[in-house]
């Protein structure tokens, strides 16, 4: 048998085990089992590009596993599409508005003073809160949620001599260095979450954990086992490597976090295509690092025996460009940063269920909630998932709605529309041109639909 089909061999029969002893519980009502636990794992600028999204490039048989047993979400949609202001929306469970997580680094306890997170309700309702790892993007967010807070120093870690000692903007943006998975903090981070489990496990109280991995985050490091699963010669570049036709200024960037602030990038200008290549690959490459380590906490729960009794959620906390329009990192109103996986396994429910409605972020907070056994806090402005965790063919919400900077953005079904302050406008039908190459905003044909999103936009103004 070849290499390659032992690999995939392996990897069916190991899925074939650990779905068993997922699936074998699926049939427990919420009423057989005592209060809940919940595994939160947030994974940084993750693109809803894996397999069990229908890629065929990237390896990530543990994301898919989950996937696989319990309720991936096809369109779910962030709030914000940067680190901090869209975990500060999602982790409180409220929209952004235009004072309201609008900076690149904002925070929850700045900008939502007394609303209680995440956290704090489950804190608040006997459970033992543990964060590891990037939850909020800054570590003293909302401290006194936690009982504990645990958060390497992992963004910018380089283990080769040549990479060390550099300073911020002469940092390479990847590294492949030959070490083994706790080499890097992705997977010492994977130790301290198993650990936090064992030790749940002794001490019998219901828990909210987190794991909040990094990667991939640039700088794309990652060990170079996980570089060597992929061929560079099979990655293929962006097909729309331009500005849409017809879209406002307002809508580009010149994504500044990596042309400035790693080595190597031009000073402007297209991304050279080698340079391109290679940095898709560590994307990829940071992503299967993560993904196996995904893996090692499944591993534990079920070796635990906490399926039962276990919600386990995945997500990232926005989209990535890898290209697309010109564009690298996040910091746009285009589907390509707005666009995140949402996957969630609960006890009790069917697995393998894919949901097609829309969804956004702000609807974490209550879905939890209702997974928990716990009432709503007032302050509330998403809704729960678990009506579409039931009934996976139910449509969703009518409208989802994302914002960056004074960009608005409402998407339905068949269209995305963004409008600015200064009166900059973009509208994409996502049947027609699902990659948002042709701005359609200023077509007369389209004022109806332009008129109704402009509706939709103005009624949520009002209800926040």
């Amino acid at each position: 048998m070849s290499t390659k089909r032992k690999r995939s061999h392996s990897m069916a029969l190991s899925l074939s085990i650990w779905l068993c002893s997922f699936l074998s519980v699926s049939v427990l009502s919420a009423e057989d089992t005592d209060k809940p636990n919940v595994l939160l794992i947030i994974v940084d600028d993750l693109r809803p590009e894996l397999g069990c999204y229908g890629n065929d490039v990237i390896i990530t048989p543990n994301i898919d596993r989950l996937a696989q047993s319990g309720t991936l979400f096809e369109q779910a949609y962030c709030q914000v599409p940067v680190c901090g202001a869209s975990r500060a929306s999602f982790m409180t469970g409220l929209y952004p508005t235009p004072e309201r997580f609008v900076r690149y680094y904002a925070r929850a306890d700045e900008d939502a003073p007394g609303i209680p997170d995440i956290p704090t309700w489950f804190k608040q309702n006997d459970y033992t809160t543990l964060s590891s790892g990037k939850i909020y993007h800054h570590k003293n967010d909302n401290l006194a949620s936690w009982d504990e807070v645990y958060r390497p120093n992992d963004f910018r870690e380089y283990l080769l001599p040549e990479n060390q000692g550099l300073e911020h903007n002469q940092q390479v943006a990847w590294e492949d260095a030959d070490v083994p998975d706790v080499g890097y903090a992705t997977g010492r981070l994977a130790e301290k979450v198993i650990a936090d489990l064992t030790r749940a496990k002794k001490e019998g109280t219901p828990f909210f954990i987190t794991a909040g991995f990094s990667k991939p985050h640039l700088p794309f490091n990652a060990p170079k086992k996980y570089w060597d699963m992929y061929d560079r010669a099979n990655f293929e570049l962006a097909s729309n490597p331009y500005k849409p036709v017809g879209a406002p200024h307002n809508a580009m960037h010149s994504w500044n976090e990596l042309r400035n602030g790693y080595s190597g990038m031009p000073n402007e200008g297209m991304m050279p295509d080698e340079t391109a290549r290679t940095l898709i690959h560590g994307y990829h490459a940071s992503t299967t690092y993560t993904d196996a380590m995904v893996g090692r906490l499944l591993d534990t729960l079920v070796e635990l025996e906490f399926t039962d009794n276990t919600v386990v959620i995945l997500m990232g906390d926005h989209g990535w460009q890898l290209g697309e329009h010109s564009l690298w990192c996040k910091h746009a109103n285009f589907k390509t940063s707005l666009h995140t996986p949402l996957m969630i396994y609960a006890p009790g429910q069917k697995g393998g269920q894919r949901v097609q409605g829309l969804v956004e972020f702000v609807d974490l907070y209550p879905t939890l909630c209702e997974l928990a056994g716990l009432n709503l806090p007032e302050h509330i402005q998403g809704m729960s998932l678990l009506p579409l965790m039931k009934d996976p063919s139910g449509e969703g919400k009518d409208a989802v709605f994302s914002r960056y900077n004074s960009g608005e953005s409402v998407k339905v079904n068949r269209y995305l529309y963004t409008e600015w302050k200064n009166g900059a406008r973009m509208l994409y039908d996502h049947q027609k041109d699902p990659d948002e190459n042709t701005n359609i905003s200023e077509n007369p044909e389209n004022k109806v639909i332009i008129d109704k999103m402009c509706s939709l936009l103005n009624a949520h103004r009002d209800q926040l």
